[in-house]
């Protein structure tokens, strides 16, 4: 029996019942793919934004980490030219 050859009306409308249940089910599939594909969406744009916000923490801490460098490192020069006996300047 060739692609379009059916013995009978009955035989037909199965294969054609068959074919409309296939399109339903690829149809429902698509739909829940659509969904999945939003919540990524959703989920991407959450960890891009805690991402973003992560990166200015880190970024306020190293700056207030080179503030806290700078003076140490100037308290450490300011000592070192004590035991010189100069005064600081």
């Amino acid at each position: 029996m060739g692609a379009m050859d059916f013995a009978t009306f009955d035989e037909f409308w199965k294969a054609l019942g068959r074919l409309y249940d296939d399109i339903l089910e690829i149809k429902e599939s698509i739909k829940e793919d659509r969904e999945s594909i939003r919540e990524l969406r959703e989920a991407n744009q959450a960890l891009s934004d805690a991402t973003a916000r992560l990166l200015t923490v880190v970024e306020s801490h190293e700056r207030r980490l080179d503030r806290t460098e700078i003076t140490v490192e100037a308290i450490l020069e300011d000592l070192r030219r004590h035991r010189e006996g100069r005064s600081p300047q």
